[in-house]
């Protein structure tokens, strides 16, 4: 017989690498084939040191099952690469070799009825290498496989539910042969999943089948469900009754978990020979004798056969979701005209829909641009909209901000609402990092904003000062807009307290704010104005001292605002706009000037918005 060199055919066979979904989909189906109707799956995690950092990694996992095990027959057909005793259930005869791929090291122990076999898997494996004893006991087969190549955090959930979406076909179409399998995974991570868990095929239940004809071959469906807080809907793409790539229908369908198995001999034929991947050409223009659908062909039609079972089988599911996804659409994405979709947005996620509506925005920009760029007269109409547009995308963006400061827990309002504004350590540099149109709609534009982490770079003298006399920096420090001629005019501050903090604490951070105030306008002379606002809680004491200090009372929607006018500089010639307000208001008073712009945004969208058609994409699917 011509020999192989095995780390070769390995090297170029498994070019994309291989995980430890590949190995464990491989040492259960080789369990199922060998006649097993009880499957374990170990997983086994060990704390490893990378870069200082401790990390729980997948170390070995060991796969045993009840059966036939490693006969004389097995061993001599694991000694040859590509065997034909599993062609008529879709066998490649490589399969093993991702054992070696993936781990250093690869144990068998098997115990027959009369002999107990052992003996190390490796690339120079030879039959003389088997060990065996004479031993009785019942049919048990054990693989070890561990000293993996690559160590990654695996997450066990994820893993897990993975094996058992490739599994769930196979399992289903064994019962209905009367072959009832259960395959029980436990781990030792410690991460939250069950410690053990069990897949069998008597939890297993097709809601319906279905098969359909492209180019002359049939493919069959199969509809499972999953119950929430599962969700999404996916078509698996089986090859010889294994998933071999998802194609996702829905990632937000959020009623439950649909999952249809898709199968056919054309997929089983294009398969590669490592059963990772399906190779069928992308185009019609690429197809040939061998491969004659293509994705562009076959995908859409999996796309309307799936959906076509779900609404026979559960329509209140399908409507259900179409309302949801039609509302949250309408909330959040209002300046698309969802009429234009002519009821495809039924089974449309939102951000299919976004990205289709984006991806014209850009092209209309582009177009626009090039007009101008060649000189060429430019669609008055199209600026406009496009402006209106992103002003539309930009009062979105506001009500969403809102909304989540909204909800935060009152005790940690200072961290969430100094991300808000602007994230600690950020240079501000960024316009999209920052949101200080929060505490007043003048801040809309800027020229540059600065937070703690950067401030004693950008003003170096005035920050060490600062820190030195008052022992800390303000919160967000600087906020800079330019006049005429380029110079920094006005600046902002924004300072914030913890609640809880008492009468002398919430004075310091005004005072505070005064002091770093006239240091900046001293050191920078073309500021001429500056804003300042001191967030904290405001009590009955602390509002009545401010009231005796000269602080008037702001309109507010919510709780006490106040605002006083002071001088600032060495010459006192600069004027300081003091706002002192708690979190809860600044939030609520946003929201409050922010709905004016979504109702005006909502009517407009109503009377003009410009149409936009979204299809399905056809993605390559991936596994």
């Amino acid at each position: 017989m011509a020999r192989i060199n095995l780390k070769k055919f390995i090297a170029e066979h498994y070019k994309g690498g291989v995980t430890a979904r590949d190995v464990i989909r491989e040492g259960i189906t080789n369990s199922i084939h060998a006649g097993a109707n009880e499957i374990c799956v170990e997983l086994f995690f060990q704390k490893k040191l990378f870069s200082d950092e401790e990390r729980n990694v997948l170390d070995r996992i060991i796969i045993s099952d009840n059966g036939e095990g490693f006969t004389q027959d097995n061993l001599n057909y694991f000694d040859e690469i590509c065997t034909g005793h599993k062609d008529d259930i879709g066998g490649k005869g490589v399969g093993r070799l991702a054992f070696l791929k993936y781990a250093n090291r690869v144990e068998v122990r098997s115990q027959l009825a009369e002999h107990l076999v052992e003996f190390r898997y490796t690339p120079d494996f030879k039959l003389e290498d088997v060990k065996r004893t004479k031993s009785s006991g019942s049919p048990n087969t054990r693989i070890t496989i561990s000293e993996p190549k690559e160590e990654i955090n695996t997450q066990v959930a994820k893993l897990i539910n993975s094996m058992c979406d490739d599994l769930r076909l196979l399992l289903f179409l064994k019962k209905q042969a009367g072959q009832i399998i259960s395959v029980t995974f436990t781990h030792n991570s410690q991460q939250p999943f069950p410690v053990s868990f069990s897949f069998s095929a008597d939890q297993i239940e097709a809601l319906k089948t279905r098969f359909f004809e492209v180019g002359g071959e049939t493919f069959d469906c199969y509809l499972f469900r999953e119950e929430a807080p599962r969700k999404g809907i996916v078509a698996m793409l089986c090859a010889d009754q294994l998933c071999v790539e998802e194609y996702q229908i829905s990632k937000r369908f959020d009623i439950c978990r649909y999952l249809i198995s898709v199968t056919s001999t054309y997929l089983n034929r294009t398969s590669n020979i490592e059963r990772q991947k399906l190779e069928i050409p992308k185009t019609d223009s690429d197809v040939d004798l061998v491969s004659p659908i293509s994705r562009e062909m076959l995908m859409p039609r999996i796309h309307d056969e799936c959906l076509a079972m779900i609404n026979e089988t559960a329509k209140g599911d399908i409507d259900s979701f179409k309302e949801s996804n039609i509302e949250k659409l309408k909330k959040y994405y209002p300046f698309i005209t969802i009429s234009s979709l002519n009821g495809d947005a039924a089974m449309l996620d939102a951000d299919e829909i976004v990205k289709t509506y984006r991806a014209q925005q850009a092209r209309r920009e582009d177009r626009l641009v090039e007009d101008l760029i060649e000189g060429r007269k430019a669609n008055f109409d199209d600026i406009s909209h496009l402006a209106s547009d992103d002003l539309a995308r930009f009062i979105v963006h506001r009500a969403l901000v809102i909304d989540s400061l909204a909800k935060m827990p009152r005790e940690s309002a200072e961290e969430f609402l100094h991300n808000a504004i602007l994230r600690k350590k950020s240079n501000g540099d960024d316009i999209r990092e920052n949101n200080v149109w929060l505490v007043d709609d003048k801040f809309l534009s800027y020229s540059s904003i600065y937070s703690d982490a950067t401030l004693a770079k950008i003003v170096r003298e005035v920050g060490v000062e600062t820190e030195s006399k008052q022992k800390r920096k303000p919160d967000v420090a600087a906020f800079f807009s330019k006049d005429n001629e380029g110079h920094p005019n006005k600046l902002v501050i924004i300072e914030f307290k913890k609640p809880g903090a008492d009468i002398y604490d919430n004075n310091k951070a005004l005072l505070q704010c005064r002091l770093y105030a006239s240091e900046l306008v001293d050191r920078i002379k073309t500021v001429r104005e500056v804003f300042a606002f001191s967030i904290v809680e405001i009590d009955d004491e602390f509002y009545r001292d401010m009231k005796r200090s000269g602080f008037k009372d702001v309109f507010s929607l919510s709780e006490r605002v106040v605002y006083n006018d002071f001088a600032t500089g060495s010459n006192d010639d600069i004027p300081l706009h003091l706002y002192v307000m708690p979190a809860a208001s600044l939030i609520i008073d946003a929201k409050a000037r922010n709905r004016v712009f979504e109702e005006v945004l909502r009517f407009n969208m109503t009377q003009h918005a410009p149409a936009l058609t979204a299809s399905p994409a056809d993605p390559s699917p991936e596994k």
